[in-house]
């Protein structure tokens, strides 16, 4: 005996997948950038320093005078000297005139000529103490400073953008099949 028998053979579905990958350029430019430096700027205002030394009178003690100090000098001396001459000859004839007392006037003047009076001397530093003057004016300096600076200007430059979108596709790529196959028995269809 001959026992029927069912085959069946099945073809599963089968589906494919395309995909299209996404595209993006992005582009940056960079920034538009100017850059201007400024110098610093410094002024100096100088006052050169000043000394005087004014040594006259230390030059006129030591008797090495000017022409003109000297010649009003030598004016003052000789009126002084002439006035005291004038002085000891009137003097002396004063007591020439005393003669008839019986004074001894001529021993007198002759001893006073003869011996002078000791002359009169002390200890002098010449030049004296601050006959030279000294005046010092230091140096004046005035700085003056204009600062700089950068001056910066930047531009943003915006990106650059491409996008593709990708693609995803979806197919049949093999359709599905059920074969059923029947054998040892025939089969009655009814109608």
């Amino acid at each position: 005996m001959q026992i029927p028998q069912i085959q069946i053979n099945q073809t599963p579905a089968r589906i494919g997948i395309r995909t299209t990958p996404p595209i993006q350029e992005i582009q940056q430019k960079p920034a538009d950038l100017s850059i201007k430096q400024t110098k610093a700027t410094m002024t100096i205002d100088r006052i050169p320093a000043r000394l005087e030394i004014d040594q006259e009178q230390a030059w006129n003690e030591l008797n090495v005078k000017r022409l003109s100090v000297l010649s009003k000098d030598m004016a003052e001396y000789s009126k002084q000297a002439g006035l005291e001459a004038i002085a000891q000859i009137a003097q002396e004839g004063d007591q020439l005139a005393t003669i008839e007392k019986n004074t001894n006037a001529i021993a007198d003047i002759a001893f006073e000529k003869a011996v002078p009076l000791p002359a009169d001397f002390n200890i002098a530093f010449i030049p004296s103490h601050g006959s030279v003057k000294i005046n010092y004016i230091p140096t004046e300096l005035h700085i003056h400073w204009k600062l700089g600076g950068p001056e910066i200007n930047a531009v943003q430059n915006k990106p650059i953008h491409y996008y593709t979108p990708g693609k995803v596709e979806i197919y049949l790529r093999q359709k599905q099949k059920l074969d059923i196959h029947f054998s040892g028995t025939k089969i009655n269809h009814i109608r």
